[in-house]
């Protein structure tokens, strides 16, 4: 089950690369012949994006964030609702490829891979 993406935090996202998501299963025989086969009919598009954050106090915008990773979000194992990075109408399930990383001090800069679900 999807969580919600943390009230107070933005959803604000810019420097977006989108690729196609691994859908192939490739099967390796004992006598070195090999088979490839398609995991899905369409592949899961993955995507990586920014998002600036204020870090100015135990309520801010950035702290909100750490929190709902670590505790709301099982620091990324669950998926989450965020707006569509696509079609940017409506909302999407993502699921977060790896950790954030982040640099900045009083801004900070986010960077997230996710994967449609």
């Amino acid at each position: 089950m999807a969580v919600a993406w943390p009230t107070g935090v933005n959803t604000d996202a810019y420097g977006m690369d989108t690729a196609s998501g691994d859908n192939v299963v490739r099967v390796e025989f004992e006598s070195g012949k090999a088979r490839t086969y398609t995991k899905n009919t369409i592949p899961k598009k993955v995507h990586s994006f920014m998002l600036t954050l204020k870090d100015d106090g135990a309520g801010s915008e950035y702290r909100t964030f750490l929190t709902w990773w670590s505790t709301t979000l099982a620091s990324g194992a669950l998926s989450f609702i965020f707006p569509d990075l696509v079609t940017h109408s409506g909302t999407k399930e993502y699921r977060a490829l790896e950790q954030f990383s982040v640099s900045g001090q009083l801004w900070k800069e986010i960077s997230l891979t996710v994967e449609e679900m």
